[in-house]
């Protein structure tokens, strides 16, 4: 009997000591706590996504519907100023004979050396939006100059406009700020024209008699036609 029991106390102490040790949970996980703590995890990913997507919609992201919705509703700032045509505004010169005619220029802007250079004449109703007439019409009195100056105003100049005080001896050019006449009534444009000095290499403001440019003014036995071979109608 003892040595039975020795033998059985013995074999138990060696099939203990080869389990290797564990730790039970205090709180088992059940199936249904698994299912839940996956629910849990998707359920924290989608919100974190619909968080995304609406910042991104909230224009944090690239824009969306909110932002659209107010550009809509500003009005996306100031409305760009009517496109005159060098015909048109010609015509609306020659129909000003009584006013008095304003001589306008351009300098390249930033260098104080500059010379003003001569582009042509505006004329407005009553003499009254002289100012008006050169901002607005600085466009056409802009690319006159680069067909009378190639060479002094390439196309890619910033530039500055003016008018010539007749009569004055130093100074006599005066620069005009381009957002003069900005709050101007809608079609002041037909209340001013513009005539620049002609230009015969690309037929700009030229006079024509019997098939030839002429000089305005120039008295010949046929009558003087205005036109130009290539001003836009």
């Amino acid at each position: 009997m003892k040595v039975s029991a020795t033998l059985a106390i013995t074999a138990l102490a060696a099939s203990l000591n080869s389990v290797t040790s564990f730790v039970i949970p205090a709180t088992p996980i059940t199936s249904h706590d698994v299912s839940s703590a996956a629910l849990s995890t998707s359920f924290h990913q989608t919100s974190s996504q619909r968080s995304t997507t609406q910042l991104a919609m909230a224009g944090f992201g690239g824009g969306g519907g909110a932002s659209k919705k107010n550009k809509k509703k500003g009005g996306g700032g100031a409305k760009p100023l009517p496109k005159l045509k060098a015909k048109t505004q010609w015509d609306r010169y020659e129909d000003l004979k009584q006013c008095k005619k304003v001589i306008v220029g351009v300098k390249i802007s930033g260098e104080d050396e500059a010379d003003w250079m001569e582009v042509g004449k505006v004329r407005s109703e009553n003499d009254e939006h002289s100012l008006v007439a050169i901002a607005r019409q600085r466009a056409l009195i802009a690319d006159h100059a680069k067909r009378l100056y190639p060479v002094k105003v390439p196309a890619n100049a910033v530039l500055e406009w003016g008018y010539f005080l007749e009569g004055e001896e130093e100074n006599s050019w005066v620069k005009v700020d381009k957002a003069s006449g900005a709050d101007a009534p809608k079609g002041i444009e037909k209340k001013f024209g513009f005539e620049g000095i002609s230009d015969k290499a690309s037929g700009y403001y030229c006079y024509y008699s019997e098939g030839r440019v002429v000089e305005r003014g120039e008295k010949l036995t046929a009558a003087l036609t205005t036109g130009s071979k290539a001003l836009p109608n």
